[in-house]
């Protein structure tokens, strides 16, 4: 048995883990106001993202991975010899992927595919392969790694703060926000992800209470966590971002505590200003200072 690693863009890996540890991603693509079609982290990357979103006057429109993508990835494994590969997909809730995943799997002969449903996206999404990766390591077989990671799922969660409701509502990807829309005012909308659904979590005044509600929601349930890992995802106010991330490593030193940023598909979707904490039960050891700090 031969195991492989598979996720799609919205993971957000770094470049060089991807590389390390051979994990091919199929790319979620976005279309814009002008109707030019991209490919998320191939022909439009994060920082001309941020711009283009900033000028736009319509929200952009995301799709899901090509299914004969995702067959020639699968094809590709196989003919490297590969008789089996994990494919983690963001969540089924917000993005049609892990179903084009089965349908694709369908689709291929000589090797065994196994689409896993995340129910998150972003890099709590990417510690899922991560995790498959260092139990191919361990020399599990993949019905215990498949275990596993359903169990991590059950211990994995994210709280998300955004500028306002907008983008996510036009785009249909909150559940249960409709008394929200159009009453919050000045206040800041904080959400999080419930069996694969963004729903509202709370209203807050300001943007600084929301960041830290956020941070002490995260830490509750870090509370209940054996060996957890922290991931702070950031958007375009990077200098913000990278403060919570800096004070959050200062306050507790005794945390695995790592950072990433949104990519296009899910900034689309997040509007300017968004900011994340995931949090998982489990110390991703594959996500270290070298790839996520200065």
């Amino acid at each position: 048995m031969k195991i492989a690693v598979m996720t799609d863009s919205t993971s957000y890996l770094p470049q060089p883990i991807l590389e390390k540890y051979h994990i091919r991603t199929v790319p979620l693509s976005i279309t814009l106001e002008n109707g030019e079609n991209y490919k998320e982290n191939e022909t439009i990357f994060a920082d001309e993202f941020y711009t283009i979103l900033a000028n736009s006057e319509t929200i952009p429109t995301t799709s899901q991975p090509a299914i004969g993508e995702m067959i020639r990835a699968y094809e590709a494994y196989r003919d490297e010899g590969y008789t089996d590969v994990i494919v983690v997909h963001l969540s089924s809730g917000i993005s049609g992927a892990y179903q084009t995943a089965i349908q694709a799997a369908d689709m291929v002969d000589g090797i065994n595919v196994h689409p896993f449903d995340s129910k998150i996206a972003c890099l709590p999404e990417g510690a899922f392969a991560l995790r498959a990766i260092e139990l191919i390591e361990a020399g599990k077989d993949v019905q215990e790694i498949l275990v596993d990671l359903e169990d991590m799922r059950d211990k994995t969660g994210a709280y998300l703060v955004v500028d306002d409701l907008k983008n996510l509502h036009k785009s249909g990807r909150i559940t249960g926000a409709q008394a929200w829309i159009g009453n919050l005012l000045k206040m800041k909308p904080v959400l999080t992800f419930d069996d694969g659904l963004i729903v509202p979590h709370e209203k807050v005044r300001t943007k600084k209470r929301a960041l830290k509600m956020i941070e002490e929601r995260a830490l509750e349930l870090v509370e209940q966590m054996e060996n957890p890992t922290i991931m702070i995802i950031g958007g375009d106010h990077k200098a913000e971002s990278r403060r919570v991330f800096d004070e959050m490593v200062e306050r507790h030193p005794d945390k695995h505590i790592v950072f990433s940023e949104f990519g296009p598909v899910i900034s689309s979707h997040l509007g300017l200003g968004g900011f994340g904490i995931g949090v998982t039960d489990r110390h991703i050891k594959y996500l270290k200072d070298e790839h996520n700090t200065k």
